[in-house]
């Protein structure tokens, strides 16, 4: 069994702690705090590993609604040996195929653009732009997830994204026509310095489109499962248009959208106050205060609901142990380990969890060193009961089980409550 300790406080950034990384206010209150947790994707090499843990307490700013939870540990840590692979999903895969091709079918971008995206992953989304001529580089600083990206013919950067890289990609390349920055905006401790580097490569006909789910749906959606520690901020659109304009940038429009189970598209421009912003901006600022993004009473209730999700979820695994049911998971996420490590999770309730990714596979997740199988063993392993940890593809997920196992398997999702997943 792993052995745990309380991990210190090493990063010295500070500011998820002190004041707003989005607005620089003090003004922050407490949102949710799961206590001390251990680094969600640092999968363990062997079951007896040791495990780190760190604090793990989402604050929101009442000024801003940014949510952030403190920098207890370095980017370098958490994103030089990273474990998620963008590729192991095919609802993923389509998303990215779907935005290239819309950006090319409004002839916005042509072969003489150069697109940039940062935390470009395996090159999921890139690799979409090549048959049509378009230049791409990637920034990914995970090493091993980088070298898939190559492979594949994707010019791509092991660095973290900065003000100092940005200046250097402008005076090496001139501006981009368009930067994608999906789901890593969340990951940056130093947000103002991140934003300032897209201003640098913001030219008066670059857009930039930035994907992250909603700080707004963790909220009514319960969704607390996506809080954890390479997650240092949590967007809302009120923060984005703050945090842009402070930067001589602008926030002109939002699309919804139902990947990561609730995602906004920020669309960014240089300032230029005869542009039309759309009213999409307004109505999405307008229903974050309305639904008590800013209010700690409406957080603090919040907390009850979290906690009452754990309690059932733990209940209900003690009930299947008596029953003699065994219990996996699928998807060795984040999720998983946010969730599982903020219940009082006893060894064997949860015997393994299938995941897809060579990645993940043969090593162990905490707090017991839970193994992480091959979905090839899903046979051999005879499982009554699987959780669903990533509830965002579930009826992906859902349909290769059933296909695999037949329709006698119970499937379960936790979030926004446990339930049975249906057909």
């Amino acid at each position: 069994m792993a052995n745990e300790i309380e991990g210190s406080l090493p990063f010295v950034e500070g500011r998820g702690d002190i004041f707003c990384r989005g607005c620089l206010s003090k003004n922050l209150f407490s949102a949710l705090d799961l206590g001390y947790l251990p680094i969600a994707n640092e999968l363990l090499l062997s079951k007896d590993s040791t495990i780190e843990k760190f604090p793990l307490h989402l604050k929101v700013c009442a000024e801003c609604g940014l949510g952030q939870v403190a920098d207890v540990t370095t980017p370098e840590r958490i994103f030089r040996d990273y474990r998620y692979l963008s590729s192991t999903s095919t609802t993923f895969l389509k998303h990215a195929h779907d935005f290239v091709e819309q950006q090319v079918k409004r002839d916005y971008i042509s072969a003489n653009d150069w697109v940039l995206e940062i935390a470009s992953n395996d090159g999921y989304l890139l690799k979409n732009f090549l048959p049509y001529g378009i230049r791409v580089l990637g920034i990914e600083p995970a090493e091993n997830v980088a070298q898939n990206s190559r492979n594949l013919g994707i010019e791509t950067i092991s660095e973290f994204f900065s003000s100092n890289l940005a200046s250097q990609l402008l005076e090496e390349r001139g501006y981009p026509k368009l930067i994608i920055a999906n789901n890593v905006m969340a990951h940056v401790p130093d947000l103002s310095d991140f934003v300032k580097g897209l201003a640098i490569l913001c030219g008066s006909e670059t857009r930039i489109s930035i994907e992250n789910p909603s700080l707004a749906n963790i909220l009514l959606g319960l969704q607390f499962d996506t809080i954890y520690h390479e997650h240092y901020s949590y967007l809302s659109a009120s923060t984005v248009s703050t945090i842009s304009m402070a930067y001589s940038m602008q926030l002109f429009q939002v699309d919804e959208l139902n990947i990561h189970g609730g995602t906004n598209r920020y669309w960014l421009q240089k300032l230029d106050s005869s542009t039309d912003i759309d009213p999409s901006v307004e109505r999405i600022c307008q229903f974050e205060n309305n639904n008590g993004l800013f209010s700690s009473e409406k957080w603090a209730y919040y907390s009850i609901q979290v906690s009452k999700v754990l309690s059932d979820f733990l209940e209900w695994l003690r009930d299947q142990r008596s029953k003699g049911n065994r219990v996996y998971g699928y998807g060795a996420a984040a999720k998983a380990s946010t969730i599982l490590n903020s219940i009082d999770l006893e060894e064997g309730m949860i015997t393994a969890i299938f995941d897809l990714s060579l990645e993940k596979q043969n090593r162990f997740m905490p707090p017991h060193g839970i193994s992480i199988l091959s979905p090839q063993k899903l046979f051999s392993e005879s499982p009554t009961d699987i959780i669903l940890f990533p509830w965002n593809i579930k009826a992906e997920i859902a349909t290769y089980l059933r296909t695999s196992m037949g329709e006698e398997i119970r499937l379960w999702c936790i979030i926004p409550e446990l339930e049975k997943v249906g057909h």
